[in-house]
């Protein structure tokens, strides 16, 4: 355009110079022929008019490009403006991606972790702050590599930077995922349970000999992974143990492709006390099968009705996944064994605790009333012959006054011997759960402390209590010799009817813990029916399995229903 301009001025000047020439021409046209002077005058009129055109057409061109021009920085204008808007656009999306930091996924890929899953493991988000997630296999490790999407800048765990698919980090604890922008910090807590949602037992002989004989004592190492609110959260140290697997239920798997020693129940003896899963400290643990239990939940349920009861003390059971030399034996429940200490039963170095119709070794003795022998489990200071003959002389002296003819009275009768409330509290919590062993058949403990009067506890031994395929009617303690005796005493049966009521007001406490331990063993079913095949042969028919075990929980609720209320009507009749 500034080109257009130049030649403008220059064919301007040159307009005026022809004009000069032109009168210069005229001067010396006097010495000239006229006709070539107006000749060359009509051509040099002829030569402006071309320049006149040329000069049209360039101030035409000139307003056209200004025109354009003009549009042009319009356009700019606009465009400029509109590249503003989509900048604070930007700007704004920007700001509300960095102010929103979540979780939208988190995974444990088999691929990335061969060597600890089996197949992928998807966690879930619960809550927008917890993520829950489940190994579908036992493994002794839990050094894992995660992938996870998110919204927001940079992911770390435990404070440590997160790339997905990459970096390992240790989940044998829960650890604090974080999701992290410019503006936020966003923390999740992960937890990467056992593949039941249960602790995790873990017993190894020495040198991985396998466990071939009932009754036989072998040496070993113990190791507990979790505790009684966790998954698989941890290990506890290993520990030195001699164990046992008792006979009355060994027998050969016959349901998995290679030979396998069953579903048997263990002595644990530790070389040093120990706490297991918040339990006091003891030498001496049990392993239990919950045999012939498919709910798995009677012996839970008559020891957290032992909880609730006036009983000194009751042995704390949890349910675990049992281990035995790297290969799983299914859902069992571990707890404490009878054994005197003063976190357990505490009845001294001068007491005794006592077995009726128990296979605990002991010195053992009868009683004139008494169908089964009394055996003296512990302590070993007791098991002199004087401890001996003094247990054994106040059996006799405690019965005697109960079968006397003045056995009610308060004073000279069976309570100068025998204490009310263990005695009243354990007739009921074994007659709710109709324990037929409850009547002095079998696994019926007592107590005595120097000084003290006889009491009955801790609870024990409820194989056969809580039996769904038999009425919820009738009495079942009661009819043992003792008991039968005690209901003849008024002073016996009104304290019954008054602890029993008492028992009554929770009943739908009794069930609803029922219900929960239920849930709690969701996933432990499955693994132990795809073991034992307890419910189905069908392997990981879950929703089956899960199916068939919620009818049996149920079967079990209404029998404990319907049966506290017999006993209400039946308590309520007696004077």
């Amino acid at each position: 355009m500034q080109h257009c301009y130049s030649v403008i001025i220059i064919l301007s000047k040159m307009k005026k110079l022809f004009f000069v020439f032109a009168v210069l021409i005229g001067i010396s046209a006097c010495s000239t022929d006229l006709t070539d002077i107006e000749n060359r005058i009509k051509e040099v009129e002829e030569q402006g008019k071309n320049l006149d055109n040329q000069q049209k057409k360039l101030e035409e061109e000139k307003n056209k490009l200004q025109q354009e021009s003009n549009q042009l920085a319009e356009e700019a204008k606009k465009r400029q403006e509109e590249n503003e808007k989509i900048r604070k656009r930007l700007t704004e999306f920007e700001d509300s991606l960095n102010s929103i930091a979540k979780l939208l996924t988190l995974e444990f890929v088999a691929a990335d972790n061969p060597l600890q899953l089996i197949e992928n493991v998807r966690g879930t988000i619960i809550g927008d702050s917890v993520v829950e997630c489940r190994i579908p296999n036992v493994t002794t490790s839990k050094v894992l590599i995660p992938r996870f999407t998110f919204q927001g800048s940079v992911v770390t765990i435990n404070g440590l930077e997160a790339e997905s698919g990459v970096t390992a980090f240790d989940f044998s604890k829960p650890v604090v995922l974080s999701v992290i922008t410019p503006y936020i910090v966003k923390d999740y807590t992960v937890y990467v349970g056992a593949y039941t949602g249960l602790p995790t037992v873990w017993l190894e002989t020495s040198n991985h000999e396998d466990v071939t004989l009932a009754n036989t004592n072998y040496r070993g190492r113990l190791k507990v992974a979790g505790g009684t609110s966790t998954s698989e959260n941890g290990y506890l140290s290993q520990l030195n143990v001699n164990f046992m697997a008792l006979s009355d239920s060994w027998y050969m798997s016959r349901i998995h492709d290679t030979p396998q020693w069953g579903k048997n129940e263990y002595t644990l003896t530790l070389n040093t006390e120990s706490s297991l899963l918040d339990a006091p400290l003891g030498k001496e643990w049990n392993l239990y099968t919950n045999k012939g239990d498919r709910t798995m939940l009677h012996t839970m349920t008559a020891f957290e009705l032992g909880e609730m009861s006036a009983l000194e003390y009751t042995p704390r059971f949890h349910h675990v996944n049992f281990m035995l030399n790297g290969r799983y034996y299914g859902t069992y429940l571990i707890g404490e064994a009878l054994e005197v200490s003063e976190g357990r039963v505490n009845v001294g170095s001068k007491g005794y605790l006592l077995g009726v119709g128990t296979n605990i070794a002991g010195v053992s003795f009868n009683t004139s009333y008494l169908d089964k022998p009394v055996t003296i489990i512990g302590p070993n200071s007791s098991k002199t012959f004087e401890g001996v003959s003094y247990i054994t002389n106040y059996l006799l002296s405690a019965e005697n006054a109960l079968f006397s003819s003045d056995f009610a009275n308060a004073s000279s009768g069976w309570q100068k011997y025998m204490d009310m409330d263990s005695f009243v509290d354990w007739y009921i919590i074994n007659e709710i759960a109709k324990n037929d062993n409850g009547s002095f058949k079998a696994d019926c403990i007592m107590n005595l402390t120097h000084g003290g009067k006889l009491k009955m506890g801790p609870l024990w031994g409820f194989e056969r209590a809580f039996n769904t395929n038999s009425s919820a009617n009738g009495f079942v303690v009661k009819n043992g010799r003792w008991f039968a005796r005690l209901f003849q005493d008024p002073a016996f049966v009104s304290k019954v009817k008054e602890r029993y009521n008492f028992f009554y007001t929770h009943k739908k406490d009794i069930i609803n813990g029922i219900s929960a331990n239920a849930a709690y063993l969701k996933y432990a079913i499955q693994e132990d029916n795809n073991k034992w095949e307890t419910f189905t042969s069908t392997r990981n028919s879950g929703d089956k399995c899960w199916e068939l075990y919620q009818g049996t929980v149920m079967s079990m609720e209404k029998w404990i229903s319907t049966r506290m209320d017999w006993l209400k009507g039946e308590y309520d009749a007696m004077s």
